[in-house]
């Protein structure tokens, strides 16, 4: 610019004298019209002053901020004449004075702020944030709480003991056959002639599921491994292999949303609780978690949502497909899934061997096998479900 401002008066700071106030306030700007004054305590031994502003029903109050090391001045320019004028100012930061009420009424300092975070999350959050705050205040170390924990586990397994002395006397039915065995094996061509057809997947995951998964999984693909809600190594293997490809195809989309319904089921598999209706299977979607409740839930049970046996044999089943369905050369190591699923070996390769897959020659790898090339299963093993 060629014109220089001019500054034409400089007021000096006069002691005790009234100056003009800037005020901020603590939670933001305010936005309507309101009356502003200073009040001045008459206690000599404490001088203070404050600043009070009046804003429809709200009141907001704070302290003015002198500094006796500095003074602050404002520059004011008037754009016609380009003259400038320097005059001193105080401050004060207002804040509400609901906050100095709660204080006084409640006798406790303001909330911290992850106090007041968890406060907003409970009273407005979704289900699984409401979830999640009550499950941290249900861990803080109270003894009345532990007590009560305590007490409702031991009996919980006293009930669970009953129930199952209680289901182990009655009639047993042959699982062999294969009425029951179609209640928990995905459905398979068995006329197959490819390994690629044996399996469709809407068969395993219901495609009006795996249509509304899109978002999730990008979510996933794009979420830095280290930070997703996936405990299992395997899976979380299975999508970094994924996230290191240059080109992503929509198999790999695909395989996602398969892993993502796995890592529900692995929670059901690992799950000790009889009820399912307020258990988190998936802390990704809950579209997976109600599905996995009501097609894994034991349908010959009068409550809705029970987990029994045949919700662990069906979600084994379909677990050990799925991992058959991600993997390149439709092979799975045992090994892992005994460990991930925290059932031995043998287990693991019996319903393997329901789904058809083998495992390999002087190997732990399990791999898919055409219907008609596998061996009916041995009269010593057999499926059963108790009614």
């Amino acid at each position: 610019m060629d014109e220089k401002t001019l500054i034409e008066t400089v007021h000096k700071r006069k002691k005790d004298a009234y100056l003009p106030t800037m005020l901020n306030f603590q939670n933001g700007s305010l936005g309507a019209s309101s009356n502003f004054c200073l009040v001045e305590s008459k206690n000599n031994r404490n001088p203070r002053k404050r600043a009070l502003v009046m804003a429809g029903v709200n009141t907001y109050v704070g302290d003015l901020q002198d500094s006796e090391e500095f003074d602050t001045y404002i520059c004011v320019r008037n754009k016609t004449t380009n003259k400038a004028t320097i005059v001193p100012v105080q401050q004060a930061l207002l804040s509400n004075h609901i906050y100095e009420k709660m204080e006084k009424l409640e006798n406790r300092p303001m909330l911290s702020k992850e106090h007041a975070t968890k406060k907003l999350l409970k009273e407005f959050g979704g289900r699984k944030a409401s979830r999640y705050v009550a499950n941290h205040e249900q861990m803080m170390v109270n003894v009345d709480v532990m007590r009560k924990d305590l007490d409702e586990t031991v009996q919980s397994s006293v009930r669970q003991n009953g129930e199952d002395e209680e289901d182990n006397s009655l009639p047993e039915v042959d699982a062999n056959n294969a009425e029951y065995l179609a209640t928990i094996v995905p459905k398979c061509d068995k006329a197959a002639t490819k390994v690629s057809e044996i399996y469709d997947v809407e068969d395993v995951v219901p495609q009006s599921l795996l249509d509304r998964l899109d978002e999730e999984a990008n979510s996933v693909y794009s979420t830095p491994l280290e930070t997703l809600p996936i405990e299992s190594d395997y899976l979380r293997d299975c999508i970094k292999r994924i996230q290191d490809k240059e080109v992503t195809t929509k198999q790999d989309i695909l395989n996602l949303k398969l892993i993502i319904y796995m890592d529900a089921l692995q929670s059901l598999i690992a799950l000790r609780k009889r009820q399912m209706k307020h258990v988190e299977l998936s802390r990704i979607t809950e579209k997976v978690e109600n599905d996995v409740r009501h097609r894994f839930a034991d349908p010959n049970v009068a409550k809705s949502f029970t987990r029994t046996s045949f919700s662990t044999e069906k979600a084994l089943t379909h677990f050990i497909v799925l991992a058959l369905l991600i993997s390149e050369k439709h092979e799975v190591d045992v090994n892992i899934l005994s460990r991930i699923l925290r059932t031995s070996k043998d287990r693991i390769i019996a319903y393997a061997h329901i789904v058809n897959a083998r495992p390999k020659a002087r190997s732990d790898m399990l791999s898919l096998r055409l219907p008609s090339t596998v061996p009916a299963l041995t009269s010593s093993r057999r499926f059963q479900r108790k009614k």
